[in-house]
């Protein structure tokens, strides 16, 4: 039986869609990346905006169309944070965030009598679960989950419901799976979670050790975190990340927005201020480190003020990239009840004001790394070059004779064409094992 995979969302569920990929192989099934040709269709939802859950929706109804007979598998966080609304739609089997390994077995199950199963359970007494990926499909950097959770209940955020209370993976298995990525010839590992920054809390250590841990393995040449929480980050972590000498100096703060009110009504935990003096002391820290992030606009009773406030903000602080959103009402959280709502065209109009400003301060910071060496590890053919991005997370075209996916390359940044650094190496290491 074929078996067609469909993830929306984080790297998260990247990495949970390709653990589900083995132990559907595992269990005998064939994947396949052509939606008409599969008995089965798994789809791994995100719930993080409204327009998400949409996009689930529309797949599970595209899905039926495409193969009436097929079973159709909803399973994430939409399912896990609204199971009466994901229901609706009538995937024949609805799963949430916990007990994957035995998806394979269910869907056995289901094909047999063909009865549908609505196995959403609300987190009690949760603990991490292990699931293996090893090899991640079309990415050539691993990205391993090593914690899950959200405890922050940020008021516009449905998150929570859909992942339960922090729990992390053992160091031991961190390194278990960190060498399983290594021997399948993957240079670079992106550490990943719900919340990242709280990796730990239920074990005794912190993300700087589970840092530490991957440093010592073999094979591995990078190791990169993804979304970090600010008001988490202690000097502690930092020194550690800095003692790595495989970490790669680009940090993604969750911003959101850069004004203490509007801040305070998001019920984040850290103020402007605090934020900035983070990533003053990650400057101190490291050299030349880059920062991305997320912002929100158009949050309720964001003022006019509020918002320049937040566009001066993040010019100060200077991202090589930020993520612009605007606020997405989801029901049930705090925010969807506050007043002073703002409509859709003001949130629209202040999206394009901040994207052009990011976009702007993007260019400059870019523009500063022409002359500077970088590290890249090649990705896939790009024109005339090969693309990659380099430690500090900036895109390159690496210009020049024998590249290679999976090549680590160290160049100098010759100039900045269409937001991409092109590159001249000087010295190009082959490796050994190429990602399968």
């Amino acid at each position: 039986m074929k078996v067609f995979f469909e993830t929306f969302g984080c790297k998260v569920n990247v990495y949970e869609t390709s653990a589900l990929i083995r132990l559907f192989n595992e269990a005998g099934f064939e994947r396949t990346d052509t939606l008409s040709e599969a008995d089965v269709v798994v789809i791994n939802s995100c719930t993080v905006t409204e327009n998400a859950d949409r996009k689930a929706r529309t797949f599970v109804r595209k899905a039926r169309a495409v193969v009436p007979d097929a079973a159709i598998v909803l399973c994430g966080c939409y399912a896990q944070a609204f199971p009466d609304k994901a229901a609706k739609i009538q995937p024949d089997i609805l799963m949430g965030t916990s007990d994957r390994s035995t998806t394979p077995q269910i869907v056995l199950d289901y094909l047999k009598d063909r009865e549908q199963r609505n196995l959403v359970h609300p987190f009690t007494n949760a603990s991490y679960e292990i699931m293996d990926a090893e090899e991640l499909v079309e990415h050539t950097r691993a990205f391993l989950k090593i914690q899950d959770g959200c405890e922050k209940y940020c008021s516009y955020c449905a998150i929570p419901k859909a992942r339960g209370p922090v729990r992390s993976m053992p160091l031991a298995e961190v390194r278990r799976q960190c060498e399983g990525f290594a021997s399948n010839g993957y240079k670079e590992i992106v550490l990943c979670g719900i919340n990242l920054s709280a990796y730990g809390a239920d074990l005794g250590c912190d993300l700087g050790d589970a840092v530490m841990t991957c440093q010592d393995i073999g094979g591995i040449s990078r190791i990169r975190l993804s979304s970090l929480e600010c008001d988490i980050l202690t000097e502690d972590m930092l020194e550690k990340f800095a003692g790595c000498d495989k970490f790669c100096p680009q940090f993604h703060l969750s911003l959101q927005s850069g004004c203490d009110r509007t801040l305070r009504r998001m019920n984040r935990h850290y103020t402007s201020d605090e934020y900035y003096h983070i990533c003053e002391k990650i400057r101190s820290l490291f050299d030349n480190p880059t920062f991305t992030t997320d912002i929100i606009v158009g949050f309720p009773g964001e003022t006019e003020e509020d918002f320049e406030d937040s566009v001066s903000f993040c010019r100060k602080v200077g991202f090589l990239r930020a993520h612009v959103f605007p606020y997405s009402r989801r029901s049930g959280t705090m925010a969807d009840a506050l007043p002073d709502q703002i409509t859709r065209a003001e949130k629209e109009r202040r999206s394009r004001i901040m994207i052009a400003a990011m976009k702007e301060r993007s260019g400059e910071i870019l523009n500063s790394f022409v002359g500077k060496k970088e590290r890249i590890i090649l990705e896939q053919p790009d024109g005339n070059g090969v693309f990659g991005y380099s430690d500090r997370y900036l895109p390159c075209r690496v210009i020049g004779d024998g590249l290679q996916t999976n090549q680590i390359v160290i160049g100098t940044v010759e100039r900045i064409e269409n937001w991409t650094a092109v590159v001249i190496p000087e010295t190009i290491r082959l490796q050994k094992s190429p990602v399968k």
